[in-house]
C-alpha cells in the first residue's frame, strides 16, 4: 500500500526518555478548568491553519493527508468546550471526521456520507482506516522521539523556540536525513538540532510511507510548559 504525503501538526510536550515506544505521546495539555473545558478563539478561516492552531491550543498531534485540507473552509470555534467538541465544530461543513488514535493524537478523513458518491457507493473501506491509524500513531511517536532527542542537551530542548522540520526515517529507523524549514534563531542550535537528530534511530515506518514527515516544535507557554 502506498500512503499519501501526511503532515504532523504537534505542540512539544514530552520531552524525556528514550522515545522509541510506539505508545508514547506528549504527556501535556491545555489549560482545562474543572470541567473539562477549554477556551478557544479560533474564527473562520482555511481548515488548514484551523487545524494547526487547535494542536497548539490542545497539544494533540494531527497527522493528516495534506491533499485533504486544500480548499476547505472550517467554521472555527470561539468559546468554551472540551477539545473533542471543538474539533467538531471545526470540521462542521468540511466534509471530515475526526479519528482519534489516542487521547494526544488524532487523524482526519472523509466523513461517510462525503465518502458516498451520488449512486450511494459504500464508504472508505475499514482497510483503509486501520491505515489512517497506524500512520497517525506511527506520526505521534515520532515527534515524541524527536523531542525526547532534543530534550537530551540544553542547548536543543525545546520549549523556547519554535521550528519546523521534515524528516526522512529508512526502513531500520534510522533518520537519514532531516531539513529544517527556518531557524531556531540562533545558528549554534540550528547546527545542534541537525547534529543530535542525524542518524536518530527511531522506530521503523510503515510499508509505503511517503516522506518526509513534517514535524512541528512550538515555543512552551501557560498551556503549553516544557516538560523535558
Amino acid at each position: 500500500m502506498k500512503y499519501a504525503r501526511w503532515v504532523l501538526l504537534a505542540a512539544c510536550g514530552f520531552c524525556g526518555g528514550t522515545g522509541h515506544a510506539l505508545g508514547q505521546q506528549a504527556q501535556m495539555g491545555p489549560a482545562e478548568d474543572a470541567r473539562g473545558l477549554v477556551s478557544f478563539d479560533i474564527g473562520p478561516q482555511p481548515l488548514s491553519s484551523a487545524v494547526r492552531a487547535f494542536s497548539d491550543v490542545t497539544g494533540q498531534a494531527l497527522l493528516v493527508d495534506e491533499r485533504l485540507l486544500v480548499g476547505r473552509m472550517s467554521p472555527g470555534a470561539r468559546g468554551e468546550f472540551t477539545p473533542e467538541d471543538a474539533l467538531r465544530r471545526l470540521l462542521a461543513g468540511t466534509g471530515l471526521r475526526e479519528r482519534y488514535t489516542s487521547d494526544k493524537a488524532f487523524t482526519l478523513m472523509p466523513s461517510v456520507d462525503a465518502n458516498r458518491d451520488v449512486t450511494g457507493a459504500a464508504p472508505m473501506p475499514p482497510v483503509e482506516e486501520r491505515a489512517d491509524t497506524l500512520v497517525a500513531s506511527y506520526g505521534a511517536a515520532l515527534q515524541a522521539a524527536v523531542e525526547a532527542a532534543l530534550c537530551r542537551t540544553p542547548l536543543t530542548r525545546p520549549g523556547e523556540y519554535r521550528l519546523a522540520l521534515q524528516v526522512w526515517v529508512d526502513g531500520s529507523g534510522e533518520v537519514h536525513r532531516l531539513r529544517l524549514l527556518g531557524s531556531t534563531g540562533r545558528a549554534e542550535r540550528d547546527q545542534a538540532v541537525e547534529s543530535v537528530l542525524g542518524g536518530l534511530r527511531v522506530d521503523p515506518p510503515p510499508p509505503g510511507l511517503a516522506q518526509p514527515l513534517t514535524l512541528l516544535l512550538l515555543p512552551a507557554d501557560a498551556s503549553r510548559p516544557a516538560r523535558c
